[in-house]
């Protein structure tokens, strides 16, 4: 009999991770798609206004959820944390979406990867974690995959002398610097996180989700829908004209795009969990990079984006980085729950 359980037991695993791993494929198709889908609105809108109909979409769509069981989900005592957290939030949509608007989506999918590197530098300055060789390494190839997407040309060497070209002949005001706005949406999204992390000790799941949509409309709205103007008696732009929906360019496609969007926010939401739910986190996430393929994929046959061969080195740096990060924290929780049991056992003998 047990040795019966123990041949099922085998059988469940891979098939259970066959699930994570194909949910988390699912995950990453549907945020290359609503990437996608975002910069097809940014095409005829301004990036503020897509940002602002993206997070007030789903708003409403989130309502009748959120409120099923009436105002007590949306009870709290850490209101600050919320409006901190929306904040974070749209100013990290705005900065994303803006540089959507202007360089290859596979480049701020790739730049987007830097957000794990940076809240392993917090873990360790900020809340004190261990500085390990995995980390080291994820850090150090993922700040050189960086620089081989702000600099493609650090691929190629000059004259055989293996200096790259751009320390002969070319100069920093060569770089792209709407990449910029995809570092800045990264510290941004950081900074998010680490609000989550206090909010998630005593907030519910639905409760974060409705401040977070509610405030991010609030904040997004004046600068997708007025118009801004510097008043000389005391020295600041402030809003000073209402833009009008008609007057906002918004068509009924736009309306359909943004519906792709929020199915493809919901389905990853869903999927990313559920890859979780079948698998460790370690089996999973080297699928998420996949992502990479899926965006470049639609960049190509949508908007016609080839990214050129130093991009694709920065690509696989990150990549890398991120896989034997995932891999070598698995292993060592392992050796941490081993140790853990042996000294369970000793108790218990």
């Amino acid at each position: 009999m047990a040795h019966s359980a123990t041949k099922s037991d085998l059988h469940k695993v891979p098939h259970h991770n066959l699930y994570g791993i194909l949910f988390m494929l699912l995950n990453a198709a549907s945020l290359a798609l609503l990437y996608a889908m975002m910069k097809e609105i940014t095409k005829d809108l301004s990036s503020h206004q897509a940002v602002f109909l993206y997070k007030f979409s789903l708003l409403l769509i989130l309502l009748p959820w959120i409120f099923r069981k009436g105002m007590k989900s949306i009870y709290t005592k850490k209101l600050h944390l919320h409006v901190l957290r929306g904040f974070f939030s749209i100013a990290g949509s705005l900065s994303l979406m803006y540089a959507l608007k202007h360089i290859e989506i596979i480049d701020v999918t790739a730049l987007g990867y830097l957000e794990q590197v940076l809240l392993i530098i917090i873990g360790i300055v900020y809340f004190k974690e261990g500085v390990s060789t995995a980390k080291v390494v994820a850090i150090t190839l993922s700040f050189i995959g960086a620089l081989f997407i702000l600099y493609p040309d650090l691929s190629t060497f000059n004259q055989g002398k293996y200096v790259p070209d751009l320390l002969v002949t070319k100069d920093f005001k060569d770089m792209n610097y709407y990449h910029l706005f995809v570092f800045l949406s990264v510290i941004l999204w950081a900074s998010n996180c680490i609000v989550i992390k206090l909010l998630s000790k005593t907030e519910k799941s639905k409760t974060q989700l409705f401040y977070v949509m509610f405030f991010a409309s609030l904040f997004s709205y004046p600068v997708a829908f007025m118009k801004w103007g510097y008043m000389e008696s005391i020295g600041l732009y402030l809003p000073n004209e209402i833009i009008s929906f008609s007057e906002s360019g918004i068509e009924s496609k736009h309306l359909g795009y943004l519906a792709v969007v929020a199915a493809c926010y919901f389905t990853h939401s869903i999927a990313f969990f559920k890859a979780l739910s079948y698998a460790d986190l370690s089996t999973v996430v080297p699928f998420d990079y996949s992502r990479l393929v899926f965006t470049g994929v639609l960049g190509f046959y949508l908007f016609g984006e080839e990214p050129l061969y130093g991009d694709y080195v920065g690509y696989v740096l990150i990549m890398v980085s991120g896989i034997y990060l995932a891999r070598s924290e698995a292993v060592k929780r392992r050796k941490q729950m081993k140790k853990l049991r042996e000294i369970e056992a000793a108790e218990h003998a």
